[in-house]
């Protein structure tokens, strides 16, 4: 387990709020089918998302998406980026459905507008630029702008795809 794994399992406000806002759900790691890496090499189940898909740990640190309709992949090549990216983007399907670029990052910060629509029919609630700001100042993450191009090569990479009893997992890029 990872020292910052362990830092949001003894806060149960940010393990809370991580799984409100960022749907990064610690107590969500059941996947729907075992998986593995390339040669049987082991992912951990560190968390789950409403949609049933699940963020894995692999031995080196890097994590991994399981989703629950076959797509997977590398996220980042370790959790401090992964959860910079989930909580810096509102899905992290949307981050990867455009190349990276000026049509993604408008498409992203519409999606945030959205959100934040949302949270003003709830006046009394933490904005999600709030949120983001508590949960990058609790775990010193880094700005999501730089991640996302590392995101989209990252899920291109598919000796990280994730593999069942099924085979492979269909890549999460659109």
């Amino acid at each position: 387990m990872t020292d910052l794994l362990a830092q949001i399992q003894a806060s149960p406000w940010l393990a809370d709020l991580l799984a409100q806002r960022f749907d990064f759900d610690l107590t969500r790691t059941d996947p729907v089918e075992q998986v593995h890496l390339a040669g049987g090499v082991p992912l951990t189940p560190i968390a789950g998302d409403s949609a049933g898909g699940t963020f894995l740990l692999t031995p080196s640190g890097a994590v991994v998406y399981a989703g629950s309709e076959g797509e997977g992949g590398l996220i980042a090549h370790d959790l401090r980026d992964a959860l910079a990216l989930v909580v810096g983007v509102a899905n992290l399907h949307d981050a990867l459905s455009l190349p990276p670029g000026e049509d993604l990052l408008r498409a992203l910060a519409e999606l945030d507008e959205e959100i934040r629509q949302d949270d003003a029919l709830d006046p009394g609630g933490q904005t999600l630029d709030e949120a983001r700001a508590q949960a990058r100042q609790a775990l010193d993450l880094p700005p999501v702008e730089g991640l996302l191009a590392a995101l989209h090569a990252a899920a291109d990479d598919d000796s990280f795809r994730p593999i069942s009893e099924h085979g492979p997992y269909e890549t999460m890029l659109s």
